[in-house]
């Protein structure tokens, strides 16, 4: 009896140590399935969070080029866009008229340079921009000419003079009235933007009449569109005459630089209003 109580008694110490070790390693498997799992999790929420990471990241540069490829809204101005008060002092903006006059002792010294066969002279800081624009109207099959350009005092004064003469012939009117009535065709002088070499009087080759039918012409046409790109403008457009003091001329164009002749043009404004001078108080018409 007593040897089957010791042999039972080591039975159930051997199955309880047993049983111990069993549960020790099931412990140990739960414990590393545990960990295993966590590792798995873990490394999944780092894949999640790399992938949002990446997309979030596409999605900025997707925006930056979306952005970049947006077409840009222009803000119009609240006014007209004039001359600032240093490009006012330029000389291819001087302001030449009745209001604005110029004693022979003002007016500017020129170098001029030649401009074609017939001796027409013009400043010489101009001459490339008019070279350029009469060589591209020829390439546009256009043959405008000049047919007034650089005037010299003396010139201007003989000019003026002889016109008062034939007007006080013609229509019998006193000095002071023929003088009226002259300056609507040839300008006082030191009013005369010829007289700083920056003016020209440009015809049609098929038509040289110095009238409205001008502008009517193929040639005139084409300076009437382009002149601005090569820093022309118009001086004397229509329906600005109470603005400039003198009549449309479809002919008389001056240079002011190839940024002021585009907004210029782009505004339907004359040389007055962009320098901020006003109408002329003494119009010539």
């Amino acid at each position: 009896m007593r040897m089957r109580r010791r042999r039972y008694k080591g039975d159930i110490r051997r199955i309880r140590q047993r049983n111990a070790r069993i549960f020790l390693v099931v412990c140990l498997v739960v414990f590393g399935a545990a960990t295993v799992w966590i590792s798995i999790d873990e490394k999944k929420a780092e894949k999640k969070a790399e992938q949002a990471y990446k997309e979030q990241i596409e999605q900025e540069e997707q925006a930056k080029k979306e952005e970049n490829t947006k077409p840009q809204v222009n803000i119009e101005p609240t006014g007209p866009v004039l001359a600032d008060e240093t490009e006012k002092q330029q000389w291819y903006l001087r302001l030449v008229n009745s209001d604005y006059p110029m004693t022979e002792a003002d007016v500017p010294e020129v170098a001029t340079e030649t401009v074609d066969t017939n001796g027409y002279q013009v400043d010489a800081r101009i001459m490339e921009d008019l070279e350029a624009m009469f060589e591209d109207a020829r390439v546009a099959g256009r043959t405008p000419m000049i047919c007034s350009a650089f005037r010299a005092w003396d010139l201007q004064v003989s000019l003026y003079e002889n016109k008062i003469e034939r007007v006080m012939q013609e229509e019998g009117l006193s000095y002071e009235d023929a003088a009226v009535k002259a300056a609507t065709v040839v300008a006082k002088p030191g009013t005369s933007e010829h007289q700083v070499g920056l003016a020209l009087d440009i015809v049609s080759s098929e038509y040289q009449e110095l009238d409205e039918a001008q502008m009517e012409t193929e040639d005139q046409k084409w300076l009437m569109e382009n002149s601005w790109k090569y820093g022309f403008i118009l001086r004397y457009p229509m329906d600005k005459s109470e603005i400039t003091g003198v009549i449309f001329e479809p002919w008389h164009y001056r240079y002011v630089g190839k940024k002021a002749a585009k907004e210029i043009t782009e505004q339907n404004i004359t040389l007055e209003e962009y320098v901020g001078a006003g109408a002329v108080e003494t119009p010539v018409f």
